[in-house]
């Protein structure tokens, strides 16, 4: 891990507490990925997509249904027969009517004997209680229960639920790549945000350093007015050179106060919290890899090609589920019942099973298959001519990183041998001017030449930090953090 050291923490007395929280840019990508509602977000599809895999392996397996109920019949179904009818009204006995069975109309092998016997048997069964009271058969019983367990498996479902099933799986993977998407672009704003506020305080810091050295310039310039050494023109260029420096510092000042309160908002963190950010001694100078195997990388790697890419098989699936579904379905059904009363209306349960082997094919359905079908493709094309663009889209960001990135490591030495310069003219500057070889303005130029270049040189070092950042990014590279 490479050496850190603290950045100067602006204002952190009148912060509130006494201690700080210090962060790494590391430190500050864990944060991103614990605290971001992009990633809640992710996270929360990923569970649905796996939730809806599973729903379609179990829907493969057999189902097991139970149902009990109890009726209550209001009144009982009955049959009522008026007998007196029957025995040409009066007879009861049932003898005339028994003996006037024609052998003419008996079944094919029953004989007139049976045929009487049977008959006797069911005027007894009918003999009314009196000559005007009919018989009256109940047809059941006022109260009913019954129980029944039922397993149903799905035999063949012309791979519907198959291709339903790998479907399901491949949004689940596509899911997935959309919660790593989230991740790296959690990771990649909190870099972002935290150089953000880097820069921000490192420009306060300078800014208020160059007023500083104004204002103390002022003073001495003050004095040499007053000893007649200097003239008050350049006494009255200094202090509103001097008033020009304090505005800068105060809006260097607000911006880096507004870019921490960014960081602490996106981040979830106390807005009342002090923090010291920790930056490496060293920008990143080196490659995520080598160069000419970065576009290949990325295209293997990205979160957004991988994520269409599992659509796109998803959508097959589904394609192909929409043309099974024109295809016969076997199901086999088994049924394990008890009810009460039983067949003879007695108050007792009886046990009763059956098993049943259905087929069904739909003929035609209007279409629906055939639209579901299109629908199906028509997204898959869709989805493909995105997907294309993509890719190409992703070349131009890896091109663009990889630019900014050489520009950067460019810029910043350039910034440095600015600097350098800087600081020997401001020196030699100075010197002449004591000798009285140079005027107030030329005095001045040199101390904001001096500031500009300590910031070109700070701006450069951000730049890295984040052209290597969005590299990263572009080529796929997982968060890098610190626990």
């Amino acid at each position: 891990m490479s050496r850190t050291m603290p950045l100067l923490t602006l204002g952190l007395a009148l912060a509130g507490p006494a201690h700080a929280r210090s962060l790494t840019v590391e430190q500050a990508v864990s944060v991103a990925l614990e605290q971001d509602l992009g990633i809640e977000a992710a996270e929360a599809a990923e569970l649905q997509a796996q939730a809806e895999a599973q729903k379609a392996l179990w829907s493969m397996f057999p189902s097991l249904k139970a149902a009990g109920g109890w009726t209550r019949l209001g009144s009982v179904p009955y049959v009522e027969f008026d007998t007196s009818a029957m025995y040409g009204g009066g007879d009861t006995t049932g003898t005339s009517t028994c003996d006037d069975i024609s052998e003419a109309d008996l079944p094919v092998g029953w004989t007139l004997e049976m045929a009487v016997g049977m008959c006797q048997m069911i005027m007894g069964w009918m003999t009314p209680t009196g000559p005007s009271e009919p018989v009256v058969i109940q047809m059941g019983l006022a109260d009913n229960y019954f129980a029944q367990l039922t397993v149903e498996q799905v035999l063949f479902a012309g791979g519907a639920m198959h291709q339903a099933r790998r479907a399901t799986k491949d949004f689940h993977s596509a899911s997935h790549e959309g919660l790593r998407f989230a991740q790296q672009q959690a990771a990649y704003t909190a870099e972002q945000l935290f150089f953000g506020v880097v820069m921000a305080r490192q420009a306060a810091a300078v800014t208020q350093q160059a007023q500083e050295l104004v204002d103390a310039y002022t003073v001495t310039l003050s004095n040499m007015v007053e000893a007649g050494v200097a003239s008050r023109a350049d006494l009255l260029a200094a202090q509103a050179r001097g008033s020009q420096a304090k505005l800068d510092a105060m809006k260097a000042a607000h911006g880096a106060r507004l870019a921490e309160a960014t960081m602490k908002a996106t981040l979830r963190l106390p807005m009342d919290e002090p923090l010291e950010l920790l930056v490496g001694s060293d920008a990143p100078s080196a490659l995520p890899a080598e160069r000419d195997r970065l576009l290949d990388l990325a295209l293997r790697r990205r979160p957004e090609l991988g994520q269409l890419d599992h659509t796109l098989d998803g959508l097959d699936h589904l394609a192909a589920a929409s043309w099974a579904s024109w295809l016969p379905a076997v199901v086999v059904q088994g049924n394990m019942g008890w009810r009460n009363p039983n067949y003879a209306l007695e108050q007792e349960w009886y046990r009763s099973a059956d098993l049943t082997v259905a087929a069904s094919w739909t003929l035609w359905d209007r279409g629906v298959g055939l639209l579901g079908h299109k629908a199906a493709k028509a997204s898959w094309a869709q989805l493909r001519a995105q997907r294309e663009q993509v890719a190409r889209m992703l070349e131009i960001e890896v091109l663009m990183a990889l630019t900014s990135f050489d520009e950067s490591l460019a810029q910043l030495g350039v910034a440095r041998t600015g600097l350098e310069q800087a600081e020997e003219s401001l020196r030699l500057e100075q010197d002449r001017f004591e000798h009285g070889m140079v005027n107030n303005t030329e005095l001045l130029a040199a101390q904001t030449a001096l500031s500009g270049a300590r910031l070109a040189v700070l701006q450069a070092e951000t730049g890295i930090h984040l052209a290597h950042a969005a590299l990263r990014k572009a080529v796929g590279d997982e968060p890098e953090v610190s626990r």
